[in-house]
């Protein structure tokens, strides 16, 4: 039932916002005007009658009035104000009731934004959507009442202009939301709606640029004049801005890393959290000793950084497998053969919960071949001498994410079954171990 109110409201206040546009913008015949003007009288009536309840239902009103008193003005009919603009007497609070009509504006729109029903859903959130058309029609309905009154004071042109050029970028910030939502929102990856999002808006906002910059220097050799001796500037002033958003752009294209992954860039390691137009934000974390544990800092760095420094990506996207490394010290006289199938049988045992998971993440991902034959590999023993003992180190593929784990794990297996066949793994005896 709440629901149902909460729709209704939020259509009703859309459908108000629609009239008093055409009312403002569209010279009409007198009795579409008397038609315009019953409908939204009745939409005021259902407003009066739900901001009854809403007082009603309240503990405390005085605070709840104290917090809603602007929704009053949403009561008052268009018709009211097209009254007393008839009336001569009080023609000179035309100018105080013009902008007691753009408060009511104000407060229709605001009625619609704090509808439940609009802004349900995570994905995709209708908010900025809302905003940016609110903030477009707050602005066209000021520049529609109050344009002779602009048109008098110093500097109108400039002033007119300066609204014109708001209304032109609020317009295409409204796009680029209605594209995200209606088709950037479908993309199920994350990073992937975040960053094409991102370049949506960026276009947008320079076509709106664009185009203020024509609305403003109608002469055609002025604005190229000034077009170019404008870049000129930019070029060397906001060099560094332009080479991060250029590997903004690369980083996108190649996905050479993304939100969620775990990334060293030079000497810089951290969990990618955000990848912004100029810079990209790290949750820092420690290296394999400190098993990639967060330190509790957040790094920012210029995107250039990724096409100077080297980049290694840890993570499952890129490379679903690592591959593990566990060394152990023998004597000479060790049973090497028995020690080789007791260490791959221990790390067989231990690797295969995840050995099937590998391999799908493989093909799901379309990785590279030396992935799939290190997973089909399976565990392997290398023996390397040394002067006083033998170097035994079990190979083995395992996620990027619980190596480390795996490693502190794998070694105290292993010796564990070392030490139950004393007579088959012997350690070396003495200091110099």
């Amino acid at each position: 039932m709440r629901y149902l109110s909460e729709l209704t409201m939020a259509l009703l206040a859309t459908l108000s916002i629609l009239l008093l546009l055409v009312d403002f913008t569209i010279p009409l015949e007198q009795a579409w005007k008397q038609l315009i003007y019953s409908a939204d009288l009745v939409i005021c009536l259902v407003f009066a009658v739900d901001f009854a309840f809403d007082l009603r239902s309240e503990k405390d009103r005085i605070r709840y009035l104290r917090w809603h008193w602007i929704d009053l003005l949403a009561l008052v009919p268009a018709y009211a104000f097209a009254f007393f603009e008839t009336i001569t007497i009080i023609g000179a609070g035309l100018r105080t009731l013009r902008f007691i009509r753009l408060a009511r504006f104000l407060a229709v729109v605001l009625r619609m934004r704090r509808s439940k029903m609009l802004m349900a859903g995570k994905r995709p959130s209708k908010r900025s959507l809302l905003t940016y058309v609110s903030a477009a029609s707050l602005v066209s309905v000021f520049y529609l009442i109050f344009l002779p009154d602009l048109e008098s004071v110093p500097y109108s042109q400039y002033v007119i202009e300066s609204i014109l050029s708001l209304l032109i970028l609020l317009v295409a910030l409204v796009l680029s939301e209605l594209v995200y939502v209606l088709l950037i929102s479908k993309i199920d990856d994350l990073h992937s709606r975040v960053s094409v999002g991102r370049l949506v808006k960026a276009v947008f906002i320079l076509l709106a640029i664009a185009a203020i910059i024509s609305f403003i220097f109608k002469e055609l050799i002025i604005f190229v004049t000034s077009f170019g001796v404008i870049g000129l500037v930019l070029s060397y002033s906001l060099a560094p801005v332009i080479s991060n958003f250029f590997a903004w752009v690369y980083i996108n294209v190649r996905r050479t890393y993304m939100i969620g992954d775990s990334v060293k860039i030079g000497e810089v390691r951290g969990i990618v959290t955000d990848i912004g137009y100029i810079m990209t934000t790290l949750i820092e974390i420690g290296d394999e000793s400190s098993f990639w544990s967060v330190t509790g800092r957040v790094l920012t760095i210029p995107n250039s950084t990724v096409l100077s420094e080297i980049l290694a990506v840890y993570g499952s996207r890129l490379s679903p497998v690592r591959v593990g490394a566990v060394t152990f010290n023998l004597a000479y006289e060790s049973d090497l053969s028995a020690v080789r199938e007791m260490i791959i049988k221990c790390v067989s045992d231990y690797i295969r919960p995840e050995i099937e998971r590998m391999r799908q993440a493989c093909e799901s991902s379309n990785c590279a071949p030396m992935f799939k034959d290190v997973i089909e590999a399976g565990p392997r023993v290398i023996f390397t001498p040394e002067a006083s003992w033998i170097n035994v180190t079990a190979l083995y593929p395992y996620p990027p994410s619980k190596l480390v784990r795996s490693m502190s794990d794998l070694t105290e297996i292993i010796l564990r079954e070392m030490n139950r066949s004393p007579e088959v793994a012997k350690f070396p005896v003495g200091r110099s171990r």
